[in-house]
């Protein structure tokens, strides 16, 4: 039988803070990482392996651990999703209602016709 924690109740039971984020970032924060690609395996490393090979037993542990194994690996990852960040910054200053109405208008009429 397989017990399957939430990741809030991971952070209680290891006495670990919630980082709190202001509304609407960690979803740029995820979608900047899915276009940079800052936290793949070439990256961060392998992370299912890397989990398996580590032998601690707590989050600190784990951290040390991991850092002594791919010591530029966070502030590599934190550089590519940065730099996605500002161009989607960039990005999101040139949308305008015109530019939404034409997104829309495309799935919905041109994308959507095409299914057919």
């Amino acid at each position: 039988m397989k017990i399957k924690l939430t990741n809030e109740e991971i952070r209680q039971s290891l006495d670990i803070k919630t980082p709190e984020f202001p509304k609407y970032v960690t979803q740029i924060i995820n979608l900047a990482n899915q276009n940079a690609q800052g936290t793949r395996s070439k990256v961060v490393g392998q992370m299912s392996n890397l989990i398996q090979q580590f032998n601690g037993r707590n989050v600190e542990e784990w951290e040390e651990w991991y850092i002594k194994q791919h010591p530029e690996a966070i502030k590599n990852a934190t550089a590519k999703i940065w730099e996605m960040v500002k161009n989607l910054k960039e990005a999101v200053n040139k949308i305008d209602d015109k530019t939404v109405k034409q997104w829309v208008r495309d799935l919905v009429i041109i994308k959507m016709f095409k299914v057919f």
